[in-house]
């Protein structure tokens, strides 16, 4: 875990403030743009465990031991907060650039993944954060079975839970 004097140090004018958002709860921290998110996360469960929450907001979800068991969600479209997160870990995947050349992009050590910094966070930004979620292995039987799609069982994501307050009148 983070140590306590970790939270208590106040920011200086090179660090930025990510809201961690998770239901109607919102957790501020301020960390350089360079700080990795593998030191992010135990930041974050340290500062949750300094108010004594157990859990994770309107969930019996208990916040994990590890902090690698967190994720973290960004919003699909920054100017638009109802069209929900996305995953923000990039996953690995071969492009095609304009001249024919493929290359691999994204990936647990991609830059993308590193820190803020790399993925385009600024001062303010809001991140989702969850528990990841459990993932069901494909089951294959035999591989004379594997030609066209396969019959996989793939669970739905449950998304991020976080609320965005509205400043709509609600109906009484």
């Amino acid at each position: 875990m983070a140590a306590q004097d970790d939270l208590a140090a106040l920011p200086t004018p090179d660090m930025i403030t990510l809201l961690f958002k998770c239901h109607k709860s919102t957790v501020a921290l301020s960390v350089l743009p360079t700080t990795p998110f593998t030191e992010i996360k135990p930041l974050l469960l340290s500062a949750l465990h300094s108010r004594n929450v157990t859990s994770l907001p309107n969930s019996d979800a208990q916040l994990p031991e590890d902090p690698e068991e967190l994720e973290f969600g960004v919003l699909a479209d920054k100017k638009d907060a109802s069209k929900g997160w996305v995953p923000m870990e990039i996953k690995e995947q071969e492009i095609t650039g304009p001249k024919g050349t493929k290359k691999k992009v994204g990936g647990k050590d991609s830059v993308l993944n590193e820190s803020p910094l790399g993925a385009g966070l600024s001062d303010g930004a809001w991140v989702a954060y969850r528990v990841k979620p459990e993932r069901k292995e494909p089951q294959v039987e035999d591989d004379a079975k594997m030609e066209g799609t396969p019959d996989i069982d793939i669970e739905e994501d449950p998304g991020f839970d976080v609320v965005i307050p509205s400043f709509e009148d609600e109906a009484e």
